[in-house]
């Protein structure tokens, strides 16, 4: 930590060693607000790299206030330590560093998982891939979630290889990966959600291996309960809109080989796929979104989407597959096939009717009934809803609000997100016919 110390110390340098004093804030948002679950604060420079890498699902709640620790300032969390310069107190445009918490707790392992492997690896895959800075590889789920929560900044490096271990919480075996600043725990019974992979509470591990003070401390005066309503977000984000799978192409039905042509083009561009329920967390509740996201979905459910959900499993890709349980071909058998994939399920309606053109109880019963369906088929809740053919208006839209979902979809509009389009979030139709570089374009720009 000294050597770091030494090389964000001359941070200080240009930004002048000044005394900080509250910045102010877009829409006058906070810059420091209180959590009454932990009993502490957090303020600038640490709030806003906690809100803009992950929130509460990576870091945690604030296990300790921001103090001074071998000439840095540091603060801890549940899952992490965060460190600056002490000059950027107060700051929010200051450099914020993640402790390699996870390096330090498991220095000097011996078992066989943090032995580097050789340099004879096969090449990398879009399901697997190796660093050679510390001989480690990471695949399938793990390697998705490391993608979609923010890579090596965030993580580190891996130093183990899977393993299995036994989790100290239940006394049970599971399968866990080591990284320089965390620890994946895999929970396949979470499959396809936020929680799929887990990050254990390392950040509470050091803080008592260091002695830090954990203990609550009264509110400061005036200062709010965080709330991520207190904070405006928006962000550009392409949701891709498909329909059939297969020939000839037209409006509606894409051929398989031009959908692989599509998805490689993404991986090679860097393109992350994530859930509509990761994308919803980002808007609503500051949770990580990648550089470059982008979300599938597929409307309607014939059962040629079997085929385009295979082919987005053997590129580590998941995408979310709106079904009408009255009409679709993909039934209880084949959406539990989906769901062993990582995809992810919404509700189309329960006959596909234009919503607009419904009573009140109508509409109400269209989206409540394919939920329930849904629910019944899987065994879970269905979070997002799609209107048939984008066809939806703001009773429509206020109507669905009150049946249990946590977000529906427009078919056109854009690629920016808003909260206050939480209930008609915009999607990108891609025509089955369409050249690669029209496809790239509406990813790009559009």
């Amino acid at each position: 930590m000294r050597r770091l110390g030494l090389l964000l110390a001359l941070a200080c340098v240009v930004l002048g060693t000044t005394p900080a004093v509250q910045p102010a804030r877009a829409g006058n948002s906070p810059s420091i607000v209180y959590f009454p679950a932990t009993g502490h604060h957090l303020a600038e420079p640490f709030l806003s790299f906690w809100r803009g890498h992950g929130g509460l699902r990576i870091f945690g709640y604030p296990i300790s206030e921001a103090h001074e620790r071998e000439g840095m300032l540091v603060q801890y969390f549940e899952r992490a330590r965060m460190e600056a310069p002490l000059c950027c107190s107060g700051l929010s445009d200051c450099p914020v560093q993640l402790t390699r918490t996870a390096a330090l707790l498991n220095a000097g392992r011996t078992e066989s998982a943090f032995f580097p492997l050789p340099n004879t690896v096969s090449p990398d895959t879009p399901l697997r891939r190796f660093f050679p800075e510390t001989g480690h590889s990471l695949a399938y789920g793990f390697l998705r979630f490391w993608l979609r929560n923010g890579g090596l900044p965030i993580f580190g490096y891996p130093i183990s290889e899977e393993f299995s271990e036994i989790d100290s919480a239940t006394g049970q075996s599971i399968t866990v990966q080591y990284f320089e600043r965390a620890r994946f725990e895999w929970r396949p019974d979470k499959l396809g959600t936020l929680w799929e992979v887990q990050l254990t509470r390392l950040g509470v591990e050091l803080a008592v291996r260091d002695g830090v003070d954990t203990a609550p401390v009264p509110r400061q005066a005036d200062v709010p309960d965080y709330d991520p309503a207190l904070f405006p977000r928006s962000f550009r984000l392409p949701v891709l809109m498909y329909h059939d799978i297969g020939e000839p192409a037209s409006r509606y039905r894409i051929p398989l080989w031009r959908l692989e042509q599509q998805l490689d083009w993404l991986l090679a561009h860097g393109y992350v796929t994530v859930s509509l329920e990761q994308a919803f967390e980002a808007l609503l509740a500051d949770g990580p979104l990648p550089e470059r996201a982008v979300v599938i979905t597929f409307d309607d459910g014939p059962r040629s989407q079997l085929a385009a959900a295979r082919t987005l499993a053997a590129r580590n890709m998941t995408a979310t597959f709106f079904i009408v349980p009255g009409r679709s071909a993909l039934g209880p058998a084949e959406l539990r096939e989906l769901r062993s994939m990582g995809h992810e399920i919404g509700s189309h309606s329960m006959t596909h009717r234009m919503m607009t053109r419904l009573s009140d109880g109508e509409i109400r019963w269209e989206a409540s009934a394919s939920r329930q369906k849904l629910e019944e088929w899987l065994g879970e809740p269905i979070w997002f809803f799609a209107y048939p053919g984008g066809d939806w208006n703001g009773r429509v839209a206020a109507i669905v609000s009150t049946t249990g979902y946590a977000g529906a979809m427009a078919a056109w509009g854009g690629t920016q997100w808003r909260r206050d389009k939480r209930w008609a979030e915009p999607r990108i139709e891609i025509d089955g016919r369409i050249s690669l570089d029209r496809f790239a374009w509406f990813v790009q720009r559009f």
